[in-house]
């Protein structure tokens, strides 16, 4: 299956126009496989894994929109406004910061795993260069005693200068280590959202949450509903 799956993309690959992302790094790829190339065909099939996790995403986002009606509205206007916003059409600022406060609350790794480059002294304690330590980044992103609401949905946090390389809050991880898709994830997701909204309003959602109070720490995609009623 594996090898269908690529001869499969590699078909597609080929046939690439120059402005898809596969076509653009099929003008980076290296001939020779030399070294750290990048190849098209393994960009391709990572990207389409990474693509298993917009919609548990999406759903969520959406249901958060539903429990707080108005950044729906505001998340709703810039939607219909982004329609005639040629050039920069495709930014959607404040639905990509809905989508990154929905992965904050919700993220799709919630441990990430480290390895030191170092000797590190943690607590009194030295660790030699090549310790792995896991970082329970659902833990991090919700700690009370470092992130201001850490259990309401508050999207304008990332408006704030630098929320994006905040250490507190890693919905893509940061440094090295950092999802290198996490643009291409909040555009499609943002985008899918924006679509939604131009044309439904979300009247009722399951399961229901409380728009101020604490939100459940687990939140099972399978288990969402949206009622969506016309605009």
């Amino acid at each position: 299956m594996h090898d269908k799956t690529r001869a499969r993309i590699l078909e597609y690959v080929r046939r690439a126009g120059e402005d898809t992302l596969a076509g653009r790094a099929a003008r980076l790829a290296d001939p020779a496989g030399t070294d750290g190339a990048v190849d098209p065909v393994d960009e391709a099939r990572l990207w389409l894994l990474a693509m298993d996790a917009v919609p548990d995403t999406l759903l969520r986002t959406l249901l958060l929109l539903g429990a707080h009606p108005c950044e729906q509205d505001a998340a709703a206007a810039e939607a219909v406004a982004e329609v005639a916003a040629g050039p920069a059409r495709g930014e959607l600022p404040r639905l990509r910061a809905c989508v990154r406060e929905s992965l904050r609350l919700y993220p799709v790794v919630p441990d990430l795993i480290r390895v030191t480059r170092a000797e590190t002294e943690w607590r009194g304690v030295r660790h030699p260069a090549g310790t792995s330590v896991l970082l329970p980044a659902a833990f991090h992103q919700r700690d009370p005693e470092r992130v201001p609401a850490a259990h309401v949905f508050v999207p304008g946090r990332w408006k704030n200068p630098g929320a994006d390389q905040d250490i507190r809050m890693a919905p893509f991880s940061h440094g090295g280590g950092r999802c290198p898709g996490d643009q291409l994830a909040l555009m499609i997701t943002a985008a899918f959202c924006a679509e939604v909204l131009r044309g439904h309003r979300i009247t009722g959602t399951r399961p229901v949450l409380d728009p101020v109070g604490p939100l459940p720490v687990t939140l099972d995609p399978h288990g969402v509903r949206l009622t969506l009623t016309r605009r």
